[in-house]
């Protein structure tokens, strides 16, 4: 016995064990929400980019969209156009859309639609490898002179590749600087001063590069603000290349690398790009679904999510019938409840879905008590047991269509309801309370219906709980807890609650 224990237990621990893992796994690792109404925002990015384009002539226009290796993940990109073509490649490490036709005339307009989600891509690594040498540029004259003598400071200010960098994005921007405006050629732009961080770094071997970014702010219309990067042997360090600030804020995107404009066009002129950002929300259980979608992920594959509608909806009970049945198992073992078999209370409590509770208890106790009726005359005909119970199966679904029709006359759409009934269970419900009544009495007989109907209304409110519908239903890990518990209780020889009251009674009556 004691061996048959302790195997039990072993059971119910691993089934504990391996309900909560996946429970969490899917919580913390796939990020999941816990509840159905939990939102998170997303951004929708809309980039327009308008032209005109040469009479009768081809069309080709570039546009660098955000790689995949960005902080953010992708959960959506459209490309609108009229009459076009379009096809994205992947070039170093940049994607870039194109778009052409054959023969096209006049202004033209195409859009390019991106969400995305702010949580964090498993593809972005600030530590994937990139270039740690540069040769550096041949100089002559004045321009040499002024390098050499912005690097000097440069190395004796700094101690590593990043206070390099910071020490000679301050030197490019001081405006007493002579060999800085030197270099600059009294052009202040954020492009030319770029241009001239890149040829100090270069003199001194380190390699960096433009990073074009977008700030997530709902804005009217923005321009991608320019970043510098460098690795350093172990993470890209990104610095901001007018105030030397180190690192991205939380609210920039990476949209390309290198010094090409963001969108060109051959057999056009006057190319015009906006971009604009709008943050909108976005249930939380279609998030997690769609970044699944877009990683492939097989667990998604597998998933009750992954079936029709229909089916979801169908299985959103089903699933559910395991708390009923664990409500059930508490309130007869650890409370003491009597109740007319395990499972009626759950399926009497599932029909309840449609009756209601109020109206269910009034049907079920109305075609019961009509039920006894009729089985207390049949006792009088000797009849046997499977004959009886045809008999009263019968005159059970002749009182459900009388009161279905009588609640159509007088307007009372849940008499309609009744036809969700479970017959065959309200037929042995009857017979099992006959027998009761005829060994125990009509007292006892009494509590256990409404044992069994409190018993069947705490399970439809469990079963019918949005949240725990839900949970279960997205986390069906909870079941094999749930089979745990009902293992632990399974060896349960206590006391119940109601005994106690019964003994306290005597007790007090010594």
């Amino acid at each position: 016995m004691k061996g048959v224990k302790l195997h039990v237990r072993v059971l119910a621990l691993a089934l504990l064990l391996i309900g909560a893992g996946s429970t969490a796994w899917q919580i913390f690792v796939l990020n999941i929400p816990i509840s159905s109404e939990t939102t998170e925002p997303v951004w929708v990015i809309d980039t327009k980019l308008s032209f005109q384009a040469r009479n009768n002539s081809p069309v080709k226009v570039q546009m660098y969209l955000p790689p995949e290796w960005s902080k953010f993940i992708t959960l959506n990109e459209s490309f609108i156009s009229k009459n076009y073509g379009v096809n994205t490649d992947v070039i170093g490490d940049n994607r870039q859309a194109v778009w052409s036709a054959r023969r096209t005339e006049g202004d033209q307009q195409l859009y390019y639609r991106l969400m995305l989600t702010q949580r964090s891509n498993s593809r972005f690594s600030e530590s994937e490898p990139g270039p740690q040498f540069s040769e550096s540029p041949e100089l002559i004259g004045v321009e040499k002179v002024a390098v050499e003598a912005l690097l000097k400071p440069i190395r004796e200010h700094s101690a590593d590749i990043e206070t390099f960098i910071r020490e000679a994005i301050k030197l490019i921007n001081e405006p007493s600087n002579d060999n800085a405006r030197l270099l600059l050629g009294n052009n202040y732009t954020q492009d030319n001063k770029s241009r001239v961080l890149e040829l100090l770094l270069s003199s001194a071997h380190i390699p960096v590069e433009r990073v074009h970014t977008l700030r997530l702010v709902s804005s009217v219309a923005q321009v991608p603000e320019l970043w510098m990067r460098s690795y350093n042997g172990k993470r890209w360090l990104y610095f901001n290349p007018e105030t030397g600030a180190l690192g991205l804020p939380d609210d920039r995107v990476v949209w390309w690398t290198g010094n090409e404009l963001m969108a060109t066009v051959e057999g056009g002129r006057h190319l015009k790009v906006e971009v604009t950002a709008n943050q909108r929300t976005m249930n939380s259980i279609m998030l997690a679904q769609s970044i699944a979608e877009r990683k492939e992920n097989k667990f998604w594959a597998l998933s009750l999510y992954d079936l029709p509608l229909q089916s979801q909806q169908t299985f959103e009970i089903i699933l559910m019938i395991p708390i009923g049945v664990m409500l059930i198992l508490l309130l007869r073992n650890v409370i003491g409840l009597e109740t007319l078999g395990t499972f009626t209370p759950v399926l009497i409590g599932l029909a309840f879905r449609e009756t209601q509770v109020f109206w269910g208890v009034i049907l079920f106790t109305v075609i019961t008590a009509l039920g006894l009726s009729l089985r207390s005359y049949l006792e009088h005909l000797h009849l046997q047991l499977l004959s009886r119970l045809s008999v009263v199966l019968t005159f059970v679904v002749i009182i459900m269509a009388l009161i279905s029709v009588l609640g159509h006359r007088l307007g009372l759409d849940r008499g309609l309801s009744i036809a969700l009934f479970p017959m065959v269970i309200l037929t042995m419900s009857i017979e099992r309370m006959s027998i009761v009544w005829e060994e125990r009495g009509g007292i006892h007989a009494g509590k256990v219906g409404i044992g069994t109907l409190v018993a069947a209304t705490l399970s439809h409110l469990m079963m019918t709980y949005e949240p725990w519908t839900y949970f279960v239903f997205t986390f069906p890990g909870m079941l094999l807890i749930f089979m745990s518990l009902m293992l632990a209780l399974g060896h349960y020889r206590g006391y119940r609650l109601t005994e106690l009251f019964r003994f306290n009674a005597m007790i007090k009556g010594k």
